[in-house]
């Protein structure tokens, strides 16, 4: 995360040759802006997590042991780092030189996706990166295995409190900044699309379906009492509506899928 800070602190115009047109700025910063997609991969995996090897009778070998939650914790918090708006917010200054395609250098799979049509769509950008972490904390097996490692040892991380760390990492946020509050209000959807995920997934613990649904209720009340107004009243209130109806009939539910991230590793192969 340090090193793709820097990276993008230092973007520019110089990251292309001179008369190569501004639209190829954009393919230059994919690789830059998800810098964090493989790490996250990796840290996710000890949220929940085991350490084990693939040992035989009499190798003393460790078989298998849970990982910490000390480390669950500090792996936790290191991962809510890549839905923070500071981190994730494309900077206005780069937004300027993105311009739509040139003739000639049209999109990839290796370039970012829009709802924007023409434009660079910074929003999506926010939405896919954001998918990304929330589809893989929150996957049903992850769930069902904090909730099982919680109930052996009462030290390890439990889905309880991985959901109410993300409430307070994203509901509980808010910006003055008119930008940074709406890309915040593209995590929030993207933290409710993936809790309505989990609430209703059949292959999930009843457990887990239990302790979602009432950090849905939660999210209700936290939106209640908030002194939103304007524009964003208006946003609170559907997220509001969206909670009643999903409540009132989970099988109705489809979730929404954030523009698809570039292919990534291995860039450039067809």
């Amino acid at each position: 995360m340090i090193i793709r800070k820097n990276a993008i602190e230092n973007f520019s115009a110089d990251n292309i040759k001179s008369s190569e047109p501004y639209s190829v700025l954009e393919d230059v910063f994919v690789p830059l802006y998800f810098f964090h997609r493989y790490q996250t991969e990796a840290v996710v995996k000890l949220i929940g997590g085991l350490d084990y090897n693939y040992a035989t009778k009499g190798d003393n070998q460790t078989i298998v042991k849970r990982i910490d939650g000390a480390t669950e914790r500090k792996a936790l918090n290191v991962l809510l780092k890549t839905i923070d708006i500071n981190t994730i917010a494309v900077p206005e200054r780069i937004l300027e030189l993105f311009p739509p395609r040139a003739m000639g250098y049209g999109k990839s799979r290796e370039s970012f996706k829009s709802k924007n049509g023409v434009a660079f769509d910074p929003f999506g950008a926010v939405e896919t990166t954001s998918e990304m972490t929330l589809s893989l904390l929150l996957h049903p097996e992850r769930a069902s295995r904090l909730i099982q490692h919680k109930s052996i040892d009462n030290s390890q991380l439990g889905l309880d409190e991985v959901i109410n760390t993300l409430i307070e990492k994203s509901f509980n946020k808010n910006y003055k900044d008119t930008y940074y509050q709406e890309l915040q209000n593209v995590v929030n959807n993207q933290v409710l699309n993936q809790l309505f995920y989990l609430a209703a997934n059949d292959n999930s613990y009843k457990q887990v379906n239990a302790i979602v649904n009432s950090k849905l209720d939660e999210i209700s009340i936290l939106l209640k009492s908030k002194k939103s107004n304007g524009v964003q009243k208006i946003y609170d209130l559907e997220l509001i509506k969206s909670i009643e109806g999903f409540k009132k009939d989970p099988s109705k539910f489809k979730r929404i899928k954030a523009p698809k991230i570039p292919d990534g590793s291995p860039i450039g192969m067809e």
